[in-house]
């Protein structure tokens, strides 16, 4: 290869790097540049077991209370490969039915040590870190509003009065068990799930190129998993 190969060659990177730098977080996510898809393992699922309020997966060890994204369930963890994700895991995991509004005023039905959520369920997990001490918050893709006129575009709280009650943004002093925060890039929530990672001092803060998709949350399942399960082994 000549000289002058390698010179256009590299003015070809140089330039494409400009190019994926220069562009927004939405039009990365419409070129699909937002990093790799993870992968559901091929393993069999741990058992799940239906209860009058979502369902248990996992058959021993300390309870992680599971909050899902807005309008899921536990078919929506289920769709996701929480059961095959959770294979080798020595806790299991109380997964909670909810709707189409956000996280706020909940009243778990089993004691828990550790919570995992995504997007509205990042909320409402952070939202009960700042009520009650837990051994471990995993917080993926975390729908937080640093504003009222950014929370009232979602229409998922009763009222200003009940958004300014639970927002994890503003209550972010009284978190003080250990977080992990994953949210990607291109995550409209990214800027704000930063800014909370920055100020509760994460134990784990993770903002790799990624979108608001089920793709992103996959590839970063495994991770919270750790997270958790490292927080009980210290603990123990």
């Amino acid at each position: 290869m000549s000289r002058r190969a390698v010179l256009l060659g590299g003015a070809g990177l140089v330039g494409a790097a400009g190019t994926y730098g220069a562009l927004t977080p939405r039009g990365r996510r419409l070129l699909g540049w937002t990093g790799p898809d993870g992968v559901v393992p091929d393993v069999p699922p741990v058992p799940v077991q239906p209860t009058p309020w979502g369902a248990w997966m996992g058959s021993s060890g300390p309870v992680v209370l599971v909050l899902h994204g807005r309008g899921g369930s536990v078919g929506w963890w289920q769709d996701l490969g929480l059961p095959q994700f959770l294979d080798g895991c020595a806790f299991r995991c109380a997964v909670i039915n909810g709707g189409e509004d956000y996280w706020v005023d909940l009243t778990p039905p089993v004691p828990f040590e550790a919570a995992l959520g995504i997007s509205m369920g990042g909320f409402g997990v952070l939202d009960i870190a700042s009520r009650q001490p837990l051994k471990a918050v995993a917080a993926i893709s975390p729908a937080l509003f640093p504003s009222w006129e950014d929370a009232q575009q979602v229409s998922g709280f009763a009222s200003r009065e009940v958004w300014e009650a639970h927002e994890p943004l503003r209550h972010r002093e009284r978190i003080k068990s250990p977080v992990g925060v994953w949210c990607g890039r291109e995550d409209p929530f990214h800027d704000p799930a930063r800014e909370l990672a920055h100020a509760v001092n994460a134990s784990v803060a993770s903002f790799e190129h990624g979108e608001h998709s089920d793709g992103y949350w996959r590839r970063v399942l495994p991770e919270a998993l750790v997270f958790i399960e490292s927080a009980f082994a210290l603990s123990s």
